[in-house]
């Protein structure tokens, strides 16, 4: 019994260790990041100087993030800030939800403030990030807390990015 409980410890920290050490992945478009019973993914990116009448101070990009919930029994409950974008320097670029509120009224598209992904179904949107023109290298990366799920991949969706270029 004590070899056992010596083997699930060493087994506990080799885990910890490679989860520690792992570096980060990048993906593209329409390959899926993994989060627990949930994967995120771009479907498609459109950069566009202008939303109505507003213009960009750099460029706006358009980003169609789906979320699936392969959950069996939990929702996923989520909201228009589960995502950044970040440059090749590290800074970061946070979604504006006012003007997806605008892009909403020249494009239809699933624009909610909080989202609620029943189990087996999926939803998309569009957020909408407004990036330097001198940025040529914008990615995408996904927030979230820390599931059960995550333990044996070392939480590899946060270390995950998606090219938006």
């Amino acid at each position: 019994m004590e070899k056992t409980k010596t083997a699930a410890v060493c087994l506990l920290f080799a885990l910890i260790f490679m989860s520690c050490t792992q570096t980060g992945n990048l993906i593209g478009l329409k390959e899926k990041i993994h989060h627990d019973d949930f994967r995120y993914s771009v479907q498609n990116v459109e950069k566009t100087e202008r939303i109505g009448d507003i213009k960009s101070k750099g460029m706006f990009y358009l980003v169609t993030f789906r979320v699936e919930n392969e959950a069996k029994r939990v929702d996923h409950k989520w909201d228009n800030y589960i995502a950044i974008t970040v440059d090749e320097n590290g800074t970061i670029y946070k979604n504006i939800y006012d003007m997806q509120i605008n892009l909403k009224k020249a494009k239809d598209f699933n624009l909610k403030e909080k989202y609620i992904t029943s189990a087996g179904k999926s939803e998309e949107t569009i957020l909408v990030f407004d990036i330097p023109n001198d940025v040529k290298e914008p990615y995408l990366k996904v927030n979230g807390d820390f599931l059960m799920g995550d333990l044996f991949d070392g939480s590899q969706f946060k270390k995950t990015k998606i090219k938006l270029f």
